[in-house]
């Protein structure tokens, strides 16, 4: 990694659509209209708050043409979403994203196949037809639990009992591999880099301190965790991963691990940019010292981390909460 990076770039697509795939939600949404009901085909891209994603994926849209609109999400100006409610614009998305996504491809390709199929006709209405075009979205969403507009609420609402045919879309295509911009965006989308403190009672300042980077993935694809696995082991990289209720953890712990993680991704980064460069210049470099082994130095990185750091509002062990617990002055 080095220091030479700047927002004044062009962005690699592969990265872009990295960001896209780990941060969008395709949707096929239900609307009433009088005693009937249609379906919107929407692509909601979260941003993680931040205005530099904003910015990255926005202008990447306008380079493709793409029409959207901005929704912020509270009156303080915190960047919310970008929402791509026009079928060209989706049907464009897939057309990009076509071997390259895989968190959305599968969901993704069903919108295109709607939208070629019934795109601008009148599906309200034909209660029939539209159980059979939800029905497979349904499927694709068994995390649903409480959602009003599940297929059982259309089976019931429609007195339905079975349709047996229902809409039926190719199989989307994935890629043959994964390259590093795709893991940068993916890491920018989902991830972080993070200095950790927790009670180590065996050592000199009753604290211990770790360094970690992570990728965490909300109801993953079955074909992600294959392609990431391929990707670390063909570039020598060796994180931990679990999965657990719904999600999928890719863990950097050791420090030799996050280094090189961060060497080899970090300066593709735009998000993350700033805090694997702090990393990896100035904090990598001062836990290989052990300069956290003292009260003095412990208090120095965490203080030099908070300078960088994304807020951390419900964060216990602050500069300040160590600065009281060994009364050392600023």
């Amino acid at each position: 990694m080095n220091s030479e990076n700047s927002l004044n770039i062009e962005f690699d697509e592969e990265y872009v659509l990295g960001v896209i795939d780990y941060c969008s939600r395709p949707s096929l949404e239900p609307y009433q209209i009088n005693a009937s009901y249609g379906l919107n085909t929407k692509l909601h891209i979260s941003l993680r708050k931040s205005d530099i994603l904003v910015g990255v994926v926005s202008q990447f849209l306008e380079s493709k043409g793409i029409e959207y609109q901005y929704a912020r999400r509270d009156s303080e100006g915190v960047p919310g979403e970008i929402i791509i409610n026009n079928n060209n614009g989706i049907q464009t998305i897939h057309d990009l994203g076509s071997g390259t996504f895989i968190q959305i491809a599968d969901r993704l390709e069903y919108l295109d196949a709607v939208i070629r199929e019934y795109g601008g006709k009148t599906i309200s209405g034909n209660e029939e037809l539209f159980y059979q075009l939800y029905k497979p979205w349904d499927d694709m969403h068994p995390q649903w639990k409480n959602k009003k507009y599940t297929i059982d609420f259309f089976r019931d609402k429609f007195d339905i009992e079975s349709v047996e045919d229902t809409f039926d879309h190719p199989d989307p295509k994935y890629p043959e591999s994964i390259s590093t911009e795709y893991i940068a965006g993916s890491f920018d989308g989902s991830g972080m880099v993070a200095l950790l403190i927790n009670d180590q009672p065996a050592n000199n300042t009753g604290y211990g301190m770790n360094i970690t980077a992570r990728i965490t993935i909300s109801q993953p694809n079955i074909r992600v965790k294959p392609h990431f696995i391929k990707y670390f082991q063909s570039h020598g990289l060796d994180p931990s991963i679990s999965e657990q209720q719904d999600r999928l953890d890719i863990r950097f712990s050791s420090i030799d691990n996050v280094e090189k993680f961060i060497e080899k991704i970090g300066g593709k980064t735009t998000r993350l940019y700033s805090l694997c460069e702090f990393f990896y210049t100035q904090l990598i470099p001062a836990f290989k010292n052990k300069y956290h082994t003292t009260k003095e130095g412990f208090v120095d990185m965490v203080r030099a981390y908070e300078e960088v750091a994304p807020e951390r509002a419900r964060a216990k062990y602050t500069t300040e909460y160590f600065q009281e617990e060994w009364d050392i002055e600023e």
